[in-house]
């Protein structure tokens, strides 16, 4: 009894060994890609491995977790950022719940004021908290710091918003812009199927959406990060013109770039600028310049990406197209401007001639003169002596009496002048050589008007998109309802008056 007993227990060591020693020889075997983390089996993108900070992808954590105070994405601060643009444009927050998320923001990084935000400041956005019905989650109060508490409440919003894109409705956009930058084959369009002796592997199209590559080949877009790394493995192995990429549809610039980066294009680059034109200057912006191929700029075919929320105007649009960039706004609205109230005038000088110029500067500050206007030095009826004085240009305005005339030289009509002054007109004496410039600066400095010739930015866009630089006169005028008065005689082209009208300018030409 106890021989056989010996022997059988042997005999189950021995097996035991030898089963070890063969799964120790598999996994040495075996390519490490295809090894299998529990973990990455897992149902739920909670359990998965987070993205590290490092790489900048915003934190989004469905249901309420704890987080310690220094947790979240680290941005840097760029030229016309502001918090609302950068929640919206790269966090995919509506315009409603970045306002309520501003707070968070000022108490992690202790801003007090919101519209202060300093060219390379780099400030922490706390994880994006949704509950599993999709709303936005804040800390709880009892948590924040007293300072916090206390500081006063700023908000500002960005003009009335549609509401928020749902992320089928952002997939379906950005696929659609897509689409038009890079035609997804017959082929591209059917779901990532493969079949193997081994496996047979199938992806759902709706929750991994496909793109096309400029290599022919497919980019699957995994919005939550779920696909586990086996399954990468698989496709990647089989399929090697596939790439997948991890990005939330609702951060749209994220969206955007991560996808941009991925396609195989020539060259992609962030923060583009362009200017137009030298004087007046139409700067376009975009978030993303797209060279397709080599020979892009030479045969005009670059990509223009935006992730605005409200679109450009159509003329933008239009003008660009012709200029050889095809601008794609895939989460944009049409911006909504009817009933757009003019905020400001505009005089276009397009007059010479020493009269007609004249005339035209006085009637961009809205004065209406007489012509040669007979002024009384002396009355016939006080000495027996009549004497009077040509005005050129005479007017009246707020209780003051004006003359402007030009300066022929002659030193007796000079002293008449002086003589209207030492009896209340306010003159303009002008030279024959006196430009556009010089005559307004001395109409607008005689009439005690708020106004210097200066290189202005007369338009920037709201979302960036561009921008419009003039030289000229702004000048305050409290008679207009608007309350002053850009004057200038740079010609505008078409586009730039498009523009400028788009945004409630009302423009005069004199």
């Amino acid at each position: 009894m106890f021989q056989c007993t010996f022997f059988r227990s042997t005999f189950i060591a021995a097996a035991v060994v030898n089963a070890l020693l063969y799964v120790s020889a598999v996994q040495a075997a075996m390519d490490a890609q295809y090894e299998i983390d529990p973990a990455a089996l897992a149902d739920t993108p909670a359990k998965a491995k987070r993205p590290s900070a490092k790489k900048h992808r915003p934190a989004v954590v469905h249901g309420v977790h704890s987080r310690s105070s220094r947790t979240g994405t680290p941005y840097t601060v760029k030229s016309g950022d502001h918090l609302f643009k950068i929640l919206m444009r790269d966090f995919g927050l509506s315009n409603e719940e970045a306002d309520v998320f501003i707070d968070e923001i000022r108490r992690e990084n202790n801003i007090y004021d919101i519209k202060r935000l300093k060219i390379g400041q780099t400030i922490l956005i706390p994880p994006i908290q949704r509950g599993i019905d999709g709303r936005l989650k804040l800390s709880s109060a009892a948590t924040l710091p007293h300072a916090a508490e206390t500081a006063p409440r700023q908000t500002f919003s960005l003009s009335a918003p549609s509401a928020p894109l749902s992320e089928q409705e952002a997939v379906t956009r950005l696929q659609a812009a897509w689409d038009t930058i890079i035609p997804r084959t017959a082929e591209l369009q059917k779901p990532l199927s493969l079949q193997t002796d081994t496996f047979s592997l199938t992806l759902d199209p709706s929750r991994y959406p496909a793109f096309a590559g400029m290599n022919g080949g497919r980019i699957l877009l995994d919005q939550t990060g779920t696909i586990p790394p086996l399954v990468k493995a698989l496709i990647e192995e089989k399929d090697p013109l596939t790439r997948i990429v991890s990005a939330h549809p609702l951060a749209t610039n994220r969206s955007l770039s991560t996808l941009l980066s991925a396609a195989g294009f020539y060259s992609v680059e962030e923060n583009f600028s362009l200017d137009f034109g030298s004087d007046p200057t139409l700067t376009v912006h975009a978030d993303f310049k797209v060279e397709k191929k080599a020979d892009s700029l030479i045969a005009q075919d670059v990509v223009l990406v935006n992730s605005a929320a409200e679109a450009a105007p159509a003329a933008l649009s239009a003008f660009l197209k012709k200029e050889g960039f095809a601008l794609h706004e895939p989460f944009a609205t049409a911006p909504a401007r009817s009933g757009h109230v003019s905020s400001r005038s505009l005089s276009l000088i397009t007059a010479s001639g020493r009269d007609s110029l004249m005339d035209a500067i006085l009637a961009s500050l809205s004065v209406t003169a007489d012509r040669d206007r007979r002024l009384e030095v002396f009355a016939a009826d006080t000495n027996g002596i009549s004497l009077s004085v040509k005005a050129e240009r005479y007017f009246e305005k707020g209780g003051q009496r004006y003359v402007v005339s030009h300066f022929d030289g002659n030193p007796v009509n000079y002293t008449l002048f002086r003589i209207l002054e030492t009896m209340g007109f306010k003159v303009v004496i002008l030279n024959a050589k006196d430009d556009f410039r010089a005559v307004t600066e001395k109409i607008i400095a005689r009439m005690k008007l708020n106004g210097e010739y200066s290189r202005q930015t007369l338009l920037k866009d709201k979302n960036g998109a561009y921008a419009i630089h003039m030289s000229g006169f702004s000048v305050d005028e409290p008679s207009r309802p608007e309350g002053g008065v850009f004057i200038t005689d740079r010609p505008l082209d078409r586009i730039i008056q498009d523009l400028l009208t788009a945004n409630g300018y009302s423009i005069t030409i004199q």
